[in-house]
């Protein structure tokens, strides 16, 4: 009885040996079918890639091309637009150097234009200023005392009256300025321009209505006789009406323009 007891348990346990090895062969057989659908896929996955990555190279390379067509485009452009600059500075410079030569020509003209221009109004002004060496300045009477008489007797009787002349100064005209008559009485009259006929008198009567240093009229009006300059010379006097006044308080100085 126990003979039979370990055969049997010898057989179990070879049994078992040949069950676990046939185990074992299974697994080995799963493995590899595993590891060759693996291997499969792996295969199908990187063809898949290769594929879409010749697809994808494909598509950037046209792009790229296309990029760089437009970029060829684009450069070609660029060049043809630079060129036509390059021209039109080209243009623009030979042109500003012409007008510079043209201005420098006329900054020269101009200035010599100015020189005779100055030299004009000087002259214009020493032309001026000798026509009215003659003519004196009346100045306070009234608007309306000469009508009905002709301006230069009314001006010669009434420089006679005034200064207490022996004899009636020589006047060749004698009228108004030129400015429009004042509507308001408050308002001063205009002055009487005379043009004596003799430098000398023109003088005398200067130099009388200094004298008196108040003229009065038969009329009434107070009035001041002055000698007619022109504006350049009388602004040229304003300068030193400063040192007149300084002048004038000073004993024993004479002074004069």
């Amino acid at each position: 009885m126990p003979k039979n007891r370990q055969g049997n348990k010898s057989e179990s346990e070879a049994n078992a040996n040949v069950s676990a090895s046939a185990a074992d062969d299974a697994n080995d057989d799963n493995q590899q079918t595993v590891l060759l659908a693996i291997e499969s896929l792996k295969q199908d996955l990187m063809a898949k890639m290769e594929e879409k990555a010749t697809a994808q190279s494909a598509e950037l390379r046209s792009q790229i091309g296309q990029i760089q067509t437009e970029l060829r485009c684009a450069v070609e452009q660029v060049d043809k637009r630079m060129e036509a600059a390059e021209g039109r500075v080209s243009e623009l410079e030979a042109e500003v150097s012409g007008r510079s030569d043209s201005f420098a020509s006329m900054e020269a003209d101009v200035s010599v234009m100015k020189k005779e221009l100055a030299t004009l109004r000087d002259r214009c002004e020493d032309l001026e200023a000798r026509l009215r060496r003659c003519n004196i300045r009346i100045m306070g009477v009234k608007e309306g005392r000469e009508h009905g008489k002709h301006p230069s007797q009314f001006v010669t009787n009434l420089l006679k009256e005034a200064l207490n002349l022996e004899k009636p100064p020589t006047i060749d005209r004698a009228h108004r300025t030129l400015r429009s008559k004042p509507t308001q009485d408050n308002l001063p009259p205009r002055v009487f321009v005379v043009k004596c006929h003799y430098f000398s008198e023109k003088e005398s009567l200067l130099k009388k209505a200094m004298e008196m240093k108040s003229v009065t009229t038969a009329d009434g009006d107070h009035i001041r006789i002055l000698p007619d300059f022109i504006q350049t010379m009388s602004k040229q006097r304003a300068a030193f009406t400063e040192v007149r006044g300084l002048l004038r308080g000073c004993e024993g100085v004479r002074y004069g323009l």
